[in-house]
């Protein structure tokens, strides 16, 4: 009797070795753990777009006073609508998707603005505006057009290819919230398409706050809004 090794016997626990292996991995699939994974990288990968934004953030990170926050989040509420900003801030599919979705309807609503002002030029009076200014909005256009508005493209295809990988029910929520939020596309040109009328005011008043700080009532901002 032979004591060398059965070369086919090896060649099965080998296999069976593989297959434990595989099942141990499939067991030790933590589902939380990875929506968790999947939503703070898109999170964190949709940060990263503000860097390449046109206009950068004018709102420092500190300080600011109580109804400056408020009115932050007011009009954040305002243009993510679905994503219910003003209730707890936790990372969900259905959250996350609605994010998503509502910044891809109003990055495809910019860029239907600019083509439909560019098919209608307008003669502006030369001495209105510096050579400065022209150059500046020259470089804002390029921006969001070469920049910006590719990387939120590139962002929002491994977004949603991403869900694929998900759990059914976060891969549900996820998508169905983008295509409810990205639906509620903006209807015509200018800040006050975002459903609420104030919205234009919200972001002035987000623009000049330190202006508005200073100021002594509610009658008085109306003063100077005249």
């Amino acid at each position: 009797m032979s004591l060398t090794p059965d070369k086919n016997i090896s060649g099965n626990e080998s296999q069976m070795n593989q297959v434990g292996n595989i099942c141990e991995n499939e067991t030790s699939f933590d589902p939380v753990k990875h929506r968790e994974e999947w939503l703070r990288r898109l999170a964190d990968e949709f940060i990263k777009l503000e860097s390449v934004m046109p206009m950068a953030n004018f709102l420092p990170d500190e300080g600011l006073p109580k109804w400056v926050e408020k009115l932050e989040l007011e009009v954040g509420a305002t243009m993510y609508p679905a994503a219910k900003l003003k209730e707890e801030l936790k990372l969900t599919p259905r959250r996350l998707g609605a994010i998503f979705g509502h910044q891809c309807a109003v990055a495809v609503w910019m860029m239907d603005w600019l083509a439909a002002e560019l098919e209608k030029p307008q003669t502006v009076d030369d001495n209105s505006i510096t050579p400065e200014q022209i150059q500046k909005g020259a470089e804002y256009l390029v921006k969001m057009t070469d920049e910006w508005y590719p990387a939120l493209r590139r962002l929002a295809k491994r977004a949603l290819c991403s869900c694929v990988d998900q759990q059914y029910a976060d891969m549900k929520e996820f998508l169905l919230a983008y295509a409810g939020a990205f639906a509620q596309k903006p209807s015509g040109p200018g800040a006050s398409s975002f459903g609420n009328t104030a919205f234009v005011i919200y972001n002035f008043m987000l623009l000049y706050w330190r202006i508005v700080e200073r100021l002594n009532s509610v009658h008085h901002l109306h003063e100077v809004l005249g």
